[in-house]
């Protein structure tokens, strides 16, 4: 049985990376579904989630769910969200 991920609850009962890829440079950033589900809230559903690439200052991102140890990479560079105080 196949079920779609919608929200970062669903992720993170699965142990699942949260993909951040900027669609006009094409640069990514994996985070951690239970990280962003305790930073935003585990209701929250993954087309709300808004990032910004660095390389190019731009919100034009896509996010998606991906299973981890699916690639042949050794490693894999997982961000941390933190809140800054202003």
């Amino acid at each position: 049985m196949t079920r779609t991920i919608r929200s970062l609850a669903d992720a993170a009962r699965h142990n699942m990376f949260v993909v951040a890829e900027c669609r006009d440079c094409e640069r990514q950033a994996r985070f951690l579904a239970s990280d962003l589900a305790s930073m935003f809230g585990f209701g929250r559903s993954l087309s709300s989630l808004r990032f910004r690439c660095t390389r190019c200052d731009t919100t034009n991102c896509k996010v998606m769910p991906e299973l981890p140890g699916f690639e042949r990479k050794h490693e894999t560079v997982v961000w941390r969200p933190t809140k800054i105080k202003g």
